[in-house]
């Protein structure tokens, strides 16, 4: 007698677990999942990665062995959320098996059925990957200025350039890739008042903003004014800057 066909609801089912089985395993980011206790039933390849074990390493302990007790309180607290049906998010600092201390953001999301809550899938975004992204975000906006703008060190002799947007190049009829490394030709006057005082500024570390007249490659004059503002990380003050940006606003006429 041959085997029966599976009916249509088994067949559902069975796409339904592949597709996640699919996703879950194969997703770039770490991502665990816990049963309704808060224990890990299973993590994919990513997250065994990021905690430094082997992919069913670590089954059956409670999410809690690997969160700084600081911060196990608030993390359970959004895993209950997200056990009633919502999902939640929040940022904790967790620890791995080899001891290591990594901050990330956790986004929690209810594992539901026709019978009730089947877990909670928890997805980390480790604070690296977010400076990446950050930074790339960073660089595409930067680039996507319309004025002319450059990142200087404040470190560097003659406060090189280490950025520069394409549109500072189109002013200053010259490629970008050419400006990096080198002082910024707008402030190449020393004697010119304006440009001492840029100078001055970039010295103290402190915004300013100055009318410059500049000569294009043909010998005709433009006027442009130079804004620079301190580069401030988290937690500094303008004086303790490591960079400043400048723009360059052309003027009509």
């Amino acid at each position: 007698m041959p085997p029966s066909l599976p009916n249509t609801d088994d067949l559902r089912l069975l796409t339904l677990q592949s597709r996640a089985r699919a996703l879950f395993g194969y997703h770039p980011s770490p991502i665990f999942e816990l049963d309704p206790e808060g224990r890990f039933r299973h993590a994919n390849l990513a997250a065994a990665r990021f905690a430094g074990l082997h992919e069913q390493e670590g089954m059956g302990m409670h999410f809690s062995r690997f969160v700084d007790p600081r911060q196990r309180g608030a993390v359970e607290e959004h895993f209950q959320i997200a056990l009633a049906g919502r999902p939640a998010h929040c940022e904790a600092r967790v620890i791995t098996l080899t001891g290591q201390l990594a901050r990330v953001e956790m986004d929690m999301l209810p594992i539901a059925s026709d019978h009730g809550m089947l877990g909670v899938y928890v997805l980390l975004t480790p604070e690296t990957h977010k400076q990446s992204r950050s930074s790339t975000s960073e660089a595409r906006l930067f680039g996507a200025l319309p004025l002319g703008a450059a990142v200087l060190d404040l470190n560097g002799e003659g406060y090189p350039v280490v950025r520069a947007n394409p549109a500072l190049g189109e002013l200053l009829e010259t490629a970008g890739d050419a400006l990096l490394g080198k002082p910024l030709p707008t402030l190449a006057e020393p004697e010119a008042l304006p440009v001492q005082r840029l100078r001055e500024a970039l010295a103290h570390r402190r915004p300013a903003s100055e009318r410059l007249e500049i000569n294009r490659r043909n010998g005709q004059p433009f006027g442009v004014v130079v804004k620079l503002s301190p580069l401030q990380g988290e937690g500094e003050q303008a004086e303790e800057a490591s960079q400043m940006l400048a723009v360059h606003v052309p003027l009509e006429g």
